[in-house]
């Protein structure tokens, strides 16, 4: 292993993180701040595992300009660990409408996950948004702690409010993910997996409580071993 390489991934993270804050504090006062904090019983991302089970803390804050821009920053740390940051992110993104229905979405992110999974991704990514219902999603990620390769995604998420507070939402995606060298796949470094969640969620002002069956196929999940999550994963959050 390069010796130089967890200080390049350092200084990626950082540099980004920076820049984002330099923008951040020039922000006009025409932008909106928000923020959240969650405590997860896993950290997860397209079905892929960033910690391994159990109490992961995340906030987030992000800053909304009438524009349509958008500028968020995000982190997070396992309980059983909380020295070290299990995942840091970085994104800005630009909403622009299409019509009165339907908006669109571009956006660029850098994030690093330090948990189970141990790599930078810089990702690239296209939506479209019909209403606050239905999101469909293009994505292309590089790692450059990989195999430098392009690597699509494709995510599909349904919303739908009901009485009483409550939602329930479901989501179904397909992509190409490269693992490191010394954990190839059967069929080589590379592959594409399937994934989706059903999820309940109740929501109280600025509280909110959801509960998701995390699904992937008997075959994917077995190719993916240890990085496969939790078939269950509960967050409470707060958004101030």
């Amino acid at each position: 292993m390069d010796p130089k390489r967890p200080f390049a991934v350092v200084g990626r993270s950082v540099g980004a993180l920076a820049l984002a804050c330099l923008a951040a504090i020039q922000a006009p006062a025409s932008a909106a701040t928000n923020g959240e904090v969650a405590l997860s019983s896993q950290l997860v991302d397209r079905g892929v595992a960033i910690t391994r089970p159990g109490q992961a803390l995340q906030g987030a804050v992000s800053w909304v300009w009438p524009s349509g821009w958008a500028l968020g920053l995000s982190g997070g740390i396992e309980l059983r660990d909380p020295d070290h940051a299990a995942e840091s992110l970085v994104q800005l993104s630009r909403y622009w409408p299409v019509s009165t229905d339907w908006r669109m979405q571009t956006r660029l992110l850098y994030y690093h996950y330090a948990g189970i999974t141990h790599a930078g991704f810089y990702e690239a990514g296209l939506a479209w948004l019909y209403r606050d219902t239905l999101t469909f999603g293009l994505s292309g990620i590089y790692s450059p702690d990989r195999d430098h390769r392009l690597r699509p995604a494709v995510d599909l998420d349904f919303r739908w409010p009901l009485r009483w507070n409550l939602s329930i939402a479901a989501g179904a995606g397909v992509a190409s993910y490269s693992r490191p060298a010394y954990k190839q796949y059967e069929h080589g470094s590379t592959s594409y997996y399937r994934y989706g969640h059903l999820e309940l969620s109740w929501d109280s002002g600025p509280w909110q409580f959801k509960l998701e069956r995390l699904l992937m196929m008997d075959e994917d999940r077995e190719r993916m071993q240890r990085l496969a999550p939790s078939p269950w994963a509960a967050t409470l959050s707060r958004s101030f």
